[in-house]
């Protein structure tokens, strides 16, 4: 029997990815959805989001190059106790099968680890 890791009962497969930055949410945010920022991490975002709470989450639709299909995209944005560092944290569902996983996998976790390169003045 398959491992099927990331399949879930309702919502097709999932993937998800966090990452801890070093900054304050307000600065990550502004950073994160700014012209600069946009450019980096958007590309197949519906940037009509359905839901836009500023310093906190988005959701939306979002398609790689390479699917036929949109998948449900939030990013929420969670400050630490101490308010100098904020986790930003990507979950993706309703992809249609284990490779848009694993594609979807390898997209997100490439923005997430690279993030610092947008925080570069």
């Amino acid at each position: 029997m398959a491992n099927n890791i990331g399949l879930t009962k309702d919502a097709g497969w999932q993937f998800g990815v966090r990452k801890t930055l070093p900054m304050k949410l307000e600065s990550l945010w502004e950073a994160f959805f700014s012209d600069r920022g946009l450019s980096y991490w958007s590309e197949g975002v519906d940037q009509d989001f359905s839901t836009f709470k500023e310093y906190s989450h988005i959701r939306t639709k979002w398609r790689h190059k390479d699917f036929t299909e949109d998948a449900n995209l939030q990013i929420r944005f969670i400050p630490s106790k101490r308010k100098d560092k904020t986790t930003i944290s990507v979950h993706i569902d309703k992809l249609k099968n284990e490779h848009e996983r694993e594609v979807t996998r390898e997209y997100w976790s490439k923005v997430i680890e690279d993030l610092n390169l947008l925080l570069e003045p």
